[in-house]
């Protein structure tokens, strides 16, 4: 298997600083911390990044850390947009916060990566069990956006 690192951020919403870090690599190493260059280090040597909604937040605040990790931008993974094409019955595809006693309660980063980790691979399994012509049609469909790229 190719090496792969999911991650989360927490971000101060008024400021936009970088509150904290959680990552879990594939072979089961974690980094917790707001470090940023902790974070380059525990991703050296790492091809993809994981993330839910990583695209569309993450990437605003740590899209330099990854560069200096050696990571290339078209070696990201999205679990959000994954979500509702490989589980289009489920209503929502916000990764669930029962972790957190008080909805008031900061996000967990580390908490969030294991639970996007755990959704990327319910996603692959589930990609696996479709029928290969639909598998074929979802690839020349969304082989070349960036939301699905990767994941092909």
């Amino acid at each position: 298997m190719t090496s792969i690192a999911f991650i989360d951020t927490e971000i101060e919403p008024k400021n936009r600083r970088i509150l904290d870090i959680g990552g879990v690599k594939d072979n089961g190493s974690s980094f917790h911390s707001n470090s940023v260059a902790g974070f380059v280090a525990f991703l050296k040597g790492t091809k993809f990044i994981c993330g839910h909604n990583i695209l569309n937040h993450d990437l605003k605040y740590i899209q330099k850390a990854i560069s200096d990790a050696g990571i290339s931008q078209s070696n990201i993974i999205d679990t959000l947009f994954l979500s509702p094409l490989l589980f289009p019955a489920r209503p929502y595809h916000a990764l669930l916060k029962d972790d957190k006693l008080q909805t008031e309660d900061t996000n967990n980063p580390l908490n969030d990566s294991i639970k996007a980790r755990d959704l990327f691979f319910d996603e692959v399994a589930a990609f696996n069990q479709k029928d290969e012509s639909l598998k074929r049609i979802f690839y020349l469909l969304l082989n070349d956006k960036k939301e699905f790229r990767s994941f092909f």
